[in-house]
């Protein structure tokens, strides 16, 4: 076949040497492997290399496949440098699960992964601690390419690395699934826990509620069915999964029962270290616990951004004057009318502000929502009911005896209400 478009760096028979970056079993050929280029097809996509005795056969591959040297030795030099991962792959564990620019959990996102989807592993990184909850999780960063050349930074902890020479790691199923859709779709998910779905569905994404690892883990391919929460890890290595008469699925060898209630939630019992019953909802998730985190801060930064935009300074006669600042910050001057009765003595000038909280369905029709503010020199928030518009900000403090769940209930039974004028900074005047 002719292709057409085609680049040549030389007039040589050949353009360049190419260093394989994905293995291409059909044809023995291994990532790390060096091949010699004859053409390159920008508009095909492809290059044409060359492969068996004296590199007489020609095979495409796609451009993401492989990098391309000028020398022979540039290439045997490139190919060095990814010796240590040569053979390693991982499958991914977690729809969603993001490829970043940087090994930074706070970095760009650069691609969002599949479950079950293979990346090559290209290195392994020094990069910022992942922290869960208090503490790191488990795992490293790595560099890796996806199955169709997105490279970038990914962590560990939800990846399962493998030895492409083991030829049956990748795919190595535990469980004779048969023909049952229900087991099927049990087995090919992670399952969260299902108040992550109720917060999705009531439009009120608790954030201290969630860790993206918690959930259950059917362990597929490895054979290891493992439920994480709050009070830790619980593993259950099985031999097989048998449908009971009452429509749960039994992990054999272990006391797991899993129950699939509806299409997305399923009810997983077993008995604790002391022989205790244990039962747990789980939900299937159209997104990502990461992305959920993600898009309820953004939409808390937004209110944020929203009200200094307003303001950003608001000032009242009885109250003091109020500065919203950059991320997330505050400086609150002259509150001495609510010190100690709402602000607490030596509270300070400044501190945290943040929207942590939700209103009732009875309290969103007269309300904007929830202010809290943190002051540096205390550990205690205090709360506030808030209204603004251009005419001013509105407070109106509320005890944390009326919030239940993340929701204000309530509002107070004396309520202390703040009134405060917005005033623009200087250089906006």
């Amino acid at each position: 076949m002719l292709l057409t478009g085609l680049l040549f760096f030389s007039c040589a028979n050949h353009i360049g040497y190419g260093v394989l970056t994905w293995s291409l079993p059909e044809y023995d050929l291994t990532a790390g492997d060096v091949v010699p280029v004859f053409i390159q097809s920008n508009i095909s996509q492809v290059y044409v290399i060359g492969i068996g005795s004296r590199s007489k056969e020609r095979i495409e591959v796609p451009l993401w496949q492989l990098s391309l040297y000028k020398s022979k030795s540039q290439a045997q030099k490139a190919a060095a440098g990814l010796e240590e991962y040569r053979y390693i792959y991982a499958m991914v564990k977690l729809d969603g699960l993001p490829i970043r620019a940087q090994p930074d959990n706070t970095a760009r996102q650069v691609y969002r992964l599949r479950k079950d989807q293979k990346v090559k592993i290209i290195r392994k990184g020094e990069g910022v601690p992942v922290i869960s909850g208090k503490a790191p999780l488990e795992g490293d960063w790595y560099e890796v390419m996806s199955d169709d050349g997105t490279t970038g930074w990914c962590f560990s902890y939800n990846l399962t690395l493998f030895d492409e020479r083991d030829a049956d790691a990748a795919l190595k199923i535990i469980v004779d699934t048969g023909p049952d859709p229900v087991l099927d779709n049990l087995l090919a998910y992670t399952w969260y826990p299902d108040s992550y779905r109720t917060m999705i569905q009531n439009n009120r994404v608790d954030i201290s509620r969630i860790q993206p690892q918690w959930g259950f883990y059917p362990g597929k391919t490895s054979g290891i069915a493992r439920v994480e929460t709050a009070d830790g890890v619980v593993s259950f290595p099985y031999t097989g999964v048998t449908k009971m008469d009452n429509g749960a699925y039994r992990f054999e060898g272990t006391s797991l029962t899993v129950q699939v209630r509806r299409n997305n939630t399923i009810l997983v019992q077993y008995a604790d270290e002391i022989g205790m019953p244990v039962a747990l909802y789980f939900a299937r998730l159209d997104i990502a616990p990461e992305q959920l985190i993600e898009n309820e801060q953004e939409r808390r930064d937004a209110i944020l951004a929203g009200i200094k935009n307003t303001g950003p300074r608001f000032v009242s006669g009885n109250y003091g004057v109020i500065q919203f600042l950059d991320d997330g910050r505050f400086l609150w001057s002259g509150y001495q009318l609510l010190t100690p009765a709402i602000i607490p003595a030596g509270a300070g000038g400044g501190g945290t502000v943040e929207v942590r909280y939700f209103l009732n369905s009875a309290l969103a029709k007269d309300y904007n929502g929830v202010l809290s503010f943190l002051f540096d020199s205390t550990g205690r928030w205090v709360h506030f009911l808030y209204t603004i518009d251009s005419q001013g900000l509105r407070l109106e403090q509320v005890s944390e005896s009326n919030i239940r769940n993340a929701v204000v209930t309530a509002r107070n039974l004396t309520p202390t209400i703040l009134f405060f004028r917005p005033e623009k900074a200087a250089d906006e005047n």
